[in-house]
């Protein structure tokens, strides 16, 4: 017969293993970048798998198509007083230093299409969404950025406040020193260390994202870049072939899809140094900056992009002043 303190002894230690079992600590740095790393290797939806940006064109149809059905829950991200001048119909309007707090509130298996002034900070809460809808209990939580943003549908401030930005961020003069000869990075680095205490995915982003939003902390515009070059690691985040025909000077080379991966090119990055983020237009690196900086870098998105320093030599990717009133039946105020 068992004695009834063996019974005792037995009770407790089977308490004693589920909470050791429950309590056991979450990985939240592995958690994040297998996030990333699945985020960045498709560069698509988590559910839809479609692209993170939409055109203005393709944005258009879906509204006027007579089909609420396939119409996405849109959210404007600029100032309120320009939200209320005119937006794009059906809007909602939210300040990105609200996302973390917002985030139970949008809709799933619906999605999502971000609009700023730009594309720059869209972009931005984009990348934020879409990691977070990998998490299971967000599953079908997704989103999309409107391509340039507002400035896609008008350049006439008059009509769409700030609509002309793009315009006139384009680099006319472009005297800022660029090179062909390719740089190596071999030092590996630890990854930052997140000790947030939550253990899901969705909760470990929402504790982070003040520090990462950290009030536009992580943009940067080209000026100031080039004033400060040594004081950055920067990424050139290019194919090869394009990196190669020209980059900022001391830029290292990340292939889109492939390198920012946790197995790859993320254990390069620094901790002790600022790391600045270049793409073609400023909204894939807005992306990229959003990942870093939720991980715990000091990381920041060079604004514009090379539309920004380089546009005349570029073979893609320009920005292209809008023409017409095509798309102004889709606002209101």
């Amino acid at each position: 017969m068992i004695s009834k303190n063996t019974i005792q002894l037995f009770i407790l230690i089977t308490v004693l293993l589920l909470i050791f079992s429950c309590s056991k600590p979450v990985n939240e740095t592995e958690l994040l970048t297998a996030a990333g790393d699945e985020y960045f290797s498709s560069y698509s939806t988590p559910s839809s798998n479609t692209g993170p940006n939409i055109k203005i064109q393709d944005l258009y149809t879906l509204l006027k198509d007579n089909d609420t059905s396939n119409d996405p829950y849109i959210i404007d991200w600029r100032a309120k007083a320009d939200y209320d001048k005119n937006h794009i119909k059906g809007a909602v309007n939210m300040a990105l230093s609200d996302l973390d707090v917002k985030l139970d509130s949008l809709p799933k298996n619906k999605m999502i299409v971000n609009v700023c002034y730009t594309g720059q900070t869209a972009s931005f809460a984009t990348s934020v969404i879409n990691l977070v809808g990998q998490d299971e209990a967000y599953d079908g939580l997704e989103a999309r950025n409107l391509l340039f943003g507002m400035c896609s549908i008008t350049m006439d401030p008059e009509i769409v406040p700030k609509s002309d930005k793009w315009v006139s961020q384009i680099s006319e003069d472009e005297d800022y020193k660029m090179e062909t000869s390719m740089n190596t990075c071999t030092k590996e680095n630890e990854l930052p260390k997140l000790e947030t205490g939550e253990k899901t995915l969705a909760e470990i982003i929402k504790a982070n994202l003040d520090d990462a939003e950290g009030s536009g902390a992580w943009k940067l515009m080209v000026d100031d870049l080039y004033a400060n070059l040594d004081d950055y690691f920067i990424i050139n985040y290019w194919p090869e072939d394009e990196y190669l025909a020209g980059h900022i000077l001391g830029a290292y080379q990340f292939t889109p899809k492939n390198d920012l991966s946790s197995d790859k090119k993320l254990k390069m990055l620094p901790q002790d140094k600022a790391i600045a983020v270049y793409c073609y237009t400023g909204q894939t690196s807005a992306q990229v900056t959003a990942y870093l900086r939720l991980l715990g870098y000091d990381a920041k998105s060079v604004m514009f992009g090379v539309n920004g320093f380089a546009y005349k030599s570029m073979s893609k990717n320009k920005y292209s002043a809008v023409e017409g009133d095509d798309y102004l039946n889709i606002l209101e105020s």
